[in-house]
């Protein structure tokens, strides 16, 4: 828990240099997204990523023991934690779905409609702020603010819509079994930081 906090912490710092510097904003440039803040090693379609590095639609991202990607995609920023693995697929032009097939991903996202999609569980997110955390097994997710409307996997007939100002957590199972779940692995000044680097202002999160 300590070097969590304390990871936490060091990224807190970091995102915030970022935020002091003046960047155009990658789309502006033609560009569809680009790398934020980098701790560790991570790898796009199985390349290493630096700093600044585009990133595309349809790309394939991971990170490594001990590490976390930050990128931001059109409106979008998305914060992949150490072991993770995150497939952007497109729909057309635009951005359809994140397939997050391992690991943990604190997000904001713009008014659209996308879908998380994890082993267990399809999301349907229209500007959003939460936290997934995906396995085989099971899928935590925390509506950090925002509407989702999660489908269980292998239940389809099954729906859950979910309204939250202040992180609803859930935990859902391979065989479509949901239960409440308390707070865990991310926190408020993180997604404050994140809709900065969107360029919005910071949700006004409610208890």
């Amino acid at each position: 828990m300590k070097n969590n906090c304390k990871q936490r912490r060091q990224f807190l710092v970091m995102a915030a240099g970022l935020l002091a510097a003046s960047v155009v904003p990658a789309w502006a440039a033609g560009v569809s997204g680009e790398v934020k803040a980098l701790e560790g090693v991570a790898w796009r379609n199985d390349q290493p990523l630096k700093l600044g590095d585009p990133i595309m639609l349809g790309d394939h991202l991971r990170t490594g023991a001990d590490s976390k990607l930050v990128v931001r995609l059109g409106g979008d920023v998305y914060l992949l934690r150490a072991n993770g693995s995150l497939q952007l697929e497109n729909k057309g032009l635009v951005l359809g779905s994140l397939r997050l097939l391992s690991g943990a991903l604190l997000a904001v996202f713009a008014k659209s409609n996308k879908q998380i999609i994890t082993p267990t569980v399809t999301a349907g997110i229209r500007g959003t702020g939460l936290y997934v955390e995906a396995s085989e097994q099971s899928t935590y997710f925390c509506l950090c603010y925002g509407e989702v409307e999660l489908m269980p996997m292998h239940q389809r007939s099954q729906q859950f819509r979910f309204k939250a100002n202040h992180h609803k957590a859930h935990t859902l199972d391979a065989k479509g079994g949901v239960e409440k779940s308390p707070l865990r692995n991310h926190n408020d000044d993180e997604l404050a930081i994140l809709e900065a680097l969107a360029g919005r202002k910071p949700h006004a999160l409610v208890g």
